[in-house]
């Protein structure tokens, strides 16, 4: 049957077989299926595989989160940046402000930080991309 296509054209250039369309069906569906995954906004983002929230604590877990990340990032922020590492000066700065103000000082550093990764993570999935076809060089089939 393979035989058929090839009879007219002795150089196999204007056919191929049945078996040859099959094998380029076959690449041609991996490779969307491949893009698809590779592709920044197609991604399917799922809370449970990035946050441990115990079954049926979901709503606990996520105020306590809510509460303690931006206030703890918040204490860091002041020991570190504006209390220059000393105790002292920390104690001086942490009596004069309120829990309100330490978190909101600490939800904008989360905030900073999340926005940094969310470009790192837009400017590495365009370079893949970039790099892809540039690395994709013509072969013989």
């Amino acid at each position: 049957m393979a035989d058929e296509f090839y009879d007219d054209d002795p150089f196999h250039q204007g056919s191929t077989s049945p078996e040859q369309v099959k094998i380029i069906k076959k690449k041609k569906k991996k490779s969307e299926e491949e893009s698809e995954d590779r592709g920044f906004m197609k991604r399917e983002v799922n809370l449970m595989d990035s946050v441990f929230f115990p079954d049926g604590f979901e709503h606990i877990m996520l105020a306590i989160y809510f509460l303690t990340i931006p206030y703890i990032a918040g204490l860091l922020f002041i020991f570190f940046y504006i209390g220059k590492g000393d105790y002292t000066i920390f104690l001086t700065l942490n009596d004069e402000n309120s829990f309100i103000i330490t978190w909101a000082i600490g939800y904008e550093v989360v905030a900073f930080f999340l926005l940094l990764w969310i470009t790192k993570l837009g400017i590495s999935s365009l370079l893949v991309k970039e790099e892809d076809t540039r690395s994709r060089k013509f072969r013989i089939p």
